[in-house]
């Protein structure tokens, strides 16, 4: 089989058996140049920073300066709604809840102060399950400072709430100075992270997430229609949010379905709000038509064999853990390849189901996903003749690098008009 064939049928166990049990640091390459030449051009968006994510498999399908520090604006509600949904969801606080606007969250936060509100008044008495509905729909920022002052007592101890929660979920990067995004010197975030937050919200409170897809909400005699444009689109858009910075340039972080598979997109840096909900939607339909769910590994499925120390065999064979499944170029191989890796020899006793490797999922030199191996089966310790056999066959991958070493040095050496050193 080669090594296209295992790239098209997923799973010549022989072929990564070999790469594996001579190197300890393996690398299989599926595709060659040659056929990467005929992929298809990359996606193009206007937006300064853009971020495309499966949350299906886990999956990046593209990115543009995801990881630059920028201002988060209004998505720093995200983690407000976060907080919020913790307490709700541990039942330290209940949508039949009372709840007192103060005097200070309609100066910053209400009308007079002229950002997204739902024309709260000081002290109205007003539910819980009412504020939520105005954080996540309309992006309210009084909504957003009666629930921080009525949870921590203080805005700033919220905020202290917001940065602790972060840091738990791996977030730690994330640094917030207040509960609304108004500026903040100390207040700064990635969309990577952003998306990773809205992927949090997303799986630790589906019960909860869909407040976020209502387009409207009564306030008053009348209702506010959510900030968020996506969901009038019919691309099964269902959340999250919107952002305006310090700058003017505008921000979003939304969420869609379509056929059981979920993508989130987050986008900033782009000039005005039609140009917002333009690249939005086209990076969404691009990364629903462009990719396609396929099988990859099947849950156990034997990929190669990492080479022991000391074990009763010279090797264990590694398999996938779970069933994987991976968005991919529709249609199409090109410009994908697979790149397998470990650190060994591994010691013996190894236990079955432990991690030892790792499968790279690259798509244009790109990594897109990491999936673990683990041992298909338990080795026991080996006796003495056993750690004698494998010291010396080290000595002699040993010997073999500082071979290919000092040719690569005397190679380098001869084209730079050097001496080369003498062999050891």
């Amino acid at each position: 089989m080669t090594i296209r064939q295992a790239l098209r049928s997923i799973g010549s166990a022989q072929h990564l058996r070999a790469a594996l049990l001579w190197l300890p640091f393996a690398v299989l390459t599926a595709v060659s140049a040659a056929e990467a030449q005929t992929k298809t051009a990359p996606f193009e968006t206007q937006a300064e920073q853009a971020f495309l994510f499966d949350q299906t498999s886990g999956t990046v399908l593209f990115e543009r300066e995801a990881d630059k520090r920028i201002a988060p604006a209004s998505l720093v509600k995200l983690m407000t709604a976060a907080v919020v949904f913790r307490e709700l969801k541990e039942g330290r606080l209940s949508p039949d809840a009372d709840m007192v606007v103060s005097t200070g969250a309609w100066r910053k936060g209400g009308a007079v102060a002229g950002v997204p509100n739902m024309l709260l008044t000081p002290n109205k008495v007003i539910k819980v399950g009412e504020l939520v509905n105005g954080l996540v729909v309309v992006g309210a920022n009084d909504a957003a400072l009666a629930l921080a002052e009525n949870i921590a007592g203080t805005e700033d101890r919220f905020v202290e709430m917001m940065n602790a929660y972060a840091k738990k979920i791996g977030l730690g990067d994330l640094r917030f100075a207040n509960a609304t995004g108004l500026a903040g010197d100390a207040q700064d975030a990635s969309l990577r992270d952003l998306t990773r937050l809205a992927a949090h919200v997303i799986e630790t409170y589906p019960e909860l997430y869909p407040l976020f897809a209502q387009k409207d909400m009564a306030i008053g005699r009348g209702r506010q229609v959510s900030r968020n444009p996506l969901l009038t689109m019919d691309i099964g858009a269902d959340g999250l949010m919107t952002g305006t910075a310090a700058d003017g340039s505008h921000l979003l972080i939304g969420s869609a379905m379509q056929e059981g598979r979920r993508l989130i997109v987050a986008i900033g840096g782009v000039k005005t709000l039609q140009d917002r909900a333009l690249e939005t939607r086209k990076l969404l339909e691009w990364g629903f038509r462009r990719f396609e769910m396929r099988d990859l590994f099947r849950k156990g499925q034997v990929l190669g064999e990492v080479s022991l120390y000391g074990g009763e065999s010279i090797g264990v064979p590694v398999a996938t853990k779970t069933d994987v499944r991976l968005p991919l170029l529709r249609g199409t191989n090109d410009g994908m390849t697979l790149r397998l890796s470990y650190r060994g020899p591994v010691p013996a006793p190894v236990t079955e189901g432990a991690e030892l490797a790792r499968v790279e999922v690259l798509v244009d030199g790109r990594v897109i996903q990491t999936v673990p191996l683990v041992a298909a089966k338990s080795v026991a310790q080996g006796g003495i003749f056993a750690r004698a056999r494998d010291a010396a066959i080290e000595i002699s991958r040993q010997w073999a690098r500082d071979g290919w070493d000092w040719l690569s040095e005397k190679a380098r050496n001869r084209r730079s008009g050097q001496t080369a050193k003498a062999m050891p």
